[in-house]
Formats: C-alpha cells, structure tokens, sequence
C-alpha cells in the first residue's frame, strides 16, 4: 500500500536518479542531497541520516583505500608495471593475456581504479612498444581491472557495502575470499571472450604521428608578423588586446631567429615578431587589420614546430580527485601553476568542438598542453592529472615496498582467517603502516578518493530509508507478482540484469545500495537466504562493461582510447552477456 512516506522516498530516488545519469551535480553532492533531503522530511531522524559517516561499511572502505594507498606511496604497483615489458613482448594477444592476469592480480587487492589510472602510462607504452594502438589494450585494462575487483572481499567499495548490508540482517559477514570461486570463473570467461570474440570487435582508433594533427589543431595554429605601428607593439603578451579582447593564444614568439617559448608576462611584443598562434579563421580575419598583423602563409604547424629544448606537447587525462574538475579552462592560470598552456581538448573520444578556453573539465577529459620541459614534474607528480606520453619516475622505496606488502598482506589474511574483523584488521594495517613510515597522513589527505567516502556516507541512508518506510516491500511484491510462480534461481537472473542496466548509468555503489534492500525483501518473501541475492547485486554492479558512464576505471579510458559510446555497447554487450550467463548458472549453485 502506497503511503505519504513511501512516495516521498519514490520522489527522492527520482530526484537521485535524475542527478547521477545527468551528473548536473557531481556523484557525492547528489548522495549528500539526498541524505539531507530525507532529514528535512522527516523519513529518517537525525542518527538514521548521519549513520552513513559511522556506517561499518563506509569505515571499512576508507580504512581499505588506506591500505592501497600504501602499497601505491611506496611504488608497488608502479614497480609492476614498470617491469611489464619484460614479460609481455611485442605480440598484442601476449601483451592482452598478461597486461589482464597482472591487472585482475593487482586489483584484487588494491583498488581497482588506482590501478588503472597507474597503468594507463604503462600501457600507453606497450602500446607504442608493440606498434600497435592503444585503444587495443585500454578496454582490456579497464575490464580486466573490473572483473579482478570481484575475486575478493576488499576488491570494490560495492563488496564492502554489501557485505556490511548482508550483516546487518543476518549477523554474518562476507569472508575475505568468499566469492574468490565466483571471481575467478568470471575472470576466465573474461579471458576467453578477450582472445576468441573480444579481440576481434576491440576498436583499433589508430593516433596520428603528430599530435595535433591527432586532435585537429592544424586549421587554428598560424604564423603572424607583427606590423611596425601595431598597436600591440610594448605590451606584456598577457596583457595585450590579442590575448585580453581576442582571447587568442600566443604559444612562442619568433624574434631574431630566435623563439621565445610560452612567453610569459614579462614578455613585451616588438615590432617584427613572428606569434605563433591559436585562433579560429574568422578571428583571425578580423585581427588581421586591426591589430596590423600579417599572417605568414604556406606555413604548416605541427607537433616539431611546438616543440624545442624549452616546450613539449603532453596529453595528460583528468583525475577523478582533481581540483580542476568543474572549473573553465580559462579560469585556471595554466602558466603560472604548470608551466603550460591547454591547446585541445578530448572528451568521449573525439576532440571538443567548443573553443577549449571555454570548456567546463570533466573528470576522463584528456588535455593536449604545450609545457616547459623544466615544469614537467608539476604534470607528473600531481595527483590532478595521469600523463599520457611519459611513465611517471616514481621514488621507488624499496626498504619500505616489503614493509607495506607485509602490513597489507596480514591485514588481509588476518581477516580472511577469522582473527579479526575486516575493519578492525584494516584499521590496524593503517595504524601500522603509519607507525612504520611507509605512508604519511599527508600523502593520505592528498590522495584519498574523498569522493567515494562522501557518497557512501550520502547515499547509504536512503537504503535505510527504502527498508524503514516499506517502500522494498512494496518494490519486492509487485516484482515477484509480475514473475508469477518463477524459482529462485530466474529471480536472481532477473536480478541481475536490472542491476546491471541500472549501473551502467548511475553510480555502481548507489545501485548497490537502491537494489539491496529490495533482493533481501524478495528473498525473505521467497523463504531463501538473501546471500545468493546480494551476491548477484554485488557482482553485476561491480562489472558494468555496457558503457562508459557506469565504472570509473571505463571513464579513465574513454577518452584516452579515443572510444566511442558504441564500442562500449559492442564490446562490453557481449562481455556483460557472458558473465550475466555464468553468473546466473554459478550463483544459486554456489550460494543457494
């Protein structure tokens, strides 16, 4: 029976699910809305909307990325994949077989999109090792990052949450390595369909040589001869009215032979000298005579032209935890903080076709920068960006890479072996990482993936919500009546494929936590234990290869291999065909 509470959480799932597939708002300000909004309606009391920030679950989930960020301080992962090369060779399927064995490994045990944004240089370089296209290896990256996530407990925050839900209703928990049967089973049919099907339909988006050919740069970038009574002549580049007024680009200035490379301020603008600029046509028509410009003709610019001693062109992809996310590009001052100026940008694959100044960065953007060679440990060392066209030197600590694997190691086996609680072992894994030196609270505040804390704490109390006023009960009935007489088995079939559908346009630990409630209440109804049901929740949102938008390891690549939305659907459809078939045969049979 509808009541006036039940329609209000309807209302506030709506509201969510408008704001996640949109992103108008991003993920973890839409959690928090909703925890706010179920506060102010009084659904929940003040303890039952906070209880996210307390929750076993978020705690334990923090605590965990912790641990990977200390396995990452000292250079783990990093080590292993510096040393890929060695094992992989120069022939694509080896280097698929191997790159997915090493990355579902790695992603086991430490979070999976940590280890896809450290690969991405690697693989990058495999890439051009091999002589073939990255586009050919980063699906295989990210997919394989997805499926090793579900071989253990600790693999995904979507695990974690589960398990803590399972818990609370049954007073059991997940073990370590519970579902490490089921994960490996569907890491194999992975593996299978990569070498037979996959590999054949995987899209080969072959980058040109240079890359501003690669991102159709050549129409904007010109030569122009600064005319003796122009009126830019004496004034700082920054400040002229070609910068200020006509929001052209100056790369470098030709003077005497001689380039000045990503003039600065200082800079001032004599007569005679040769701009190489950025500037669309009907700009530069319009410049040409008003600022007494001569533009050189039968001039082509490439990537040789904007490279010297003193400049470089990188691409760099967006972070999920950078601060530029959000932010117009011309609001940042790129020279001053990076040493570098932004010339193109990638979104879903293709260039932006708006001017780059104007752009709002997204999380997965790729950004072609022409920077200063001596700056270039800004782009590296920051946690704002993954560069693309070098592998980041990282301070390998090697007296500490042992220490930090023994911590996590025990931690782990020490929960797997029942000694300890999941979150009290990872907690003192913490406790004893910082005590020994082998990651600082600094290092941990830099990079800490805040926004997955913040949306677990938002958006668990509306699973709270769902169960308290009725509103699973209500889901959990009309569905088991529109199944009619179906068995357990079909409904964790079904099961899974809403779920699955559903994360592959919102947040896969929101799906998770919307669905949960509603798979305990049918397995209750049906007189079955709801570990079979949760598990399917857990897994089919833990693999959403059908698009981009449900993973984050899928938008760390998106723009990167150039994709498409539709390679995603003509890869991933078929992967997320598969692994919705075994799961359906495997999961009553394991867990039933």
């Amino acid at each position: 029976m509808l009541t006036v509470p039940i329609l209000i959480v309807f209302a506030i799932v709506a509201v969510a699910f408008v704001l996640f597939v949109t992103e108008w708002v991003e993920a973890d300000v839409t959690a928090m809305l909703v925890m706010v909004l179920l506060l102010l309606s009084g659904v929940l009391t003040p303890a039952e909307s906070l209880s996210g920030f307390s929750h076993e679950g978020t705690i334990t989930v923090f605590a965990l990325l912790v641990l990977s960020l200390g396995l990452q301080s000292t250079g783990v992962v990093n080590w292993i994949g510096n040393n890929m090369e060695r094992i992989t060779g120069r022939t694509e399927l080896r280097i698929m077989i191997v790159l997915s064995v090493v990355v579902a490994f790695a992603s086991a045990f430490v979070s999976n999109t940590a280890v896809v944004a450290i690969l991405l240089p690697v693989v990058n370089r495999l890439a051009k090792f091999a002589n073939i296209s990255a586009s050919r290896l980063l699906m295989p990256l990210s997919f394989a990052a997805m499926t090793g996530g579900t071989i253990t407990l600790i693999g995904t925050s979507t695990n974690i949450i589960i398990s803590s839900i399972h818990e609370e209703h049954t007073g059991e928990a997940f073990g370590v390595f519970e579902f490490a049967v089921l994960g490996l089973i569907l890491f194999l049919g992975y593996l299978i369909y990569l070498v037979f099907p996959g590999r054949l339909i995987i899209p080969d988006h072959k980058s040109n040589d240079e890359l501003t050919k690669d991102y159709q740069l050549e129409a904007y970038l010109t030569q122009v001869v600064v005319g003796a009574n122009s009126p830019l002549i004496g004034k700082p580049i920054l400040e002229s009215d070609l910068v200020v007024h006509h929001r052209v680009l100056v790369l470098n200035i030709i003077r005497d032979q001689t380039n000045v490379w990503l003039p600065d301020q200082v800079d001032r603008i004599k007569a005679n000298d040769v701009l190489v600029i950025k500037s669309r046509a009907d700009m530069l028509m319009a410049i040409q005579n008003e600022l007494e410009l001569q533009i050189v003709k039968d001039v082509a610019l490439d990537d040789k032209e904007l490279t010297s001693e003193d400049a470089v062109l990188i691409e760099a992809v967006i972070g999920r935890n950078s601060f530029l996310v959000g932010k117009v590009i011309s609001k940042v001052d790129w020279r001053y903080i990076f040493g570098a100026i932004p010339l193109a940008l990638r979104r879903s694959g293709a260039p932006v076709s708006i001017n780059v100044r104007e752009a709002v960065i997204q999380f997965g953007d790729v950004i072609l920068f022409e920077a200063r060679r001596s700056k270039l440990s800004l782009f590296h060392n920051s946690p704002d960006f993954i560069v693309l066209g070098r592998i980041k030197k990282e301070n390998l600590r090697k007296d500490k890479i042992m220490m930090s694997s023994l911590i996590v190691a025990g931690s782990i086996l020490i929960a797997a072996t029942g000694l300890l609680p999941l979150v009290t072992a990872a907690l003192v894994g913490c406790i004893l990482l910082f005590l020994s030196g082998s990651v600082s609270m600094r290092y941990i505040y830099r990079k800490m993936e805040w926004r997955v804390f913040f949306l677990l704490a938002g958006i668990l109390p509306l699973g709270i919500a769902i169960e308290k006023t009725g509103a699973s009960a209500l889901i959990a009935e009309a569905f088991l009546q529109l199944m009619g007489a179906a068995t357990p088995a079909t409904v964790i079939s079904v099961l899974f494929v809403v779920t699955l559908l559903l994360t592959s346009f919102i947040s896969n630990a929101a799906t998770a936590i919307l669905v949960a409630p509603i798979a305990i209440e049918m397995a209750e109804r049906m007189n079955v234990s709801p570990k079979a049901y949760l598990v399917a929740v857990m897994f089919a949102a833990s693999t959403s290869f059908l698009t981009p938008l449900g993973y984050q390891t899928n938008m760390l690549i998106y723009g990167a291999g150039q994709y498409k939305f539709g390679d995603f659907v003509k890869v991933g459809g078929g992967l997320s065909i598969l692994v919705w078939l075994l799961a359906s045969y495997f999961i009553p049979r394991l867990y039933l």
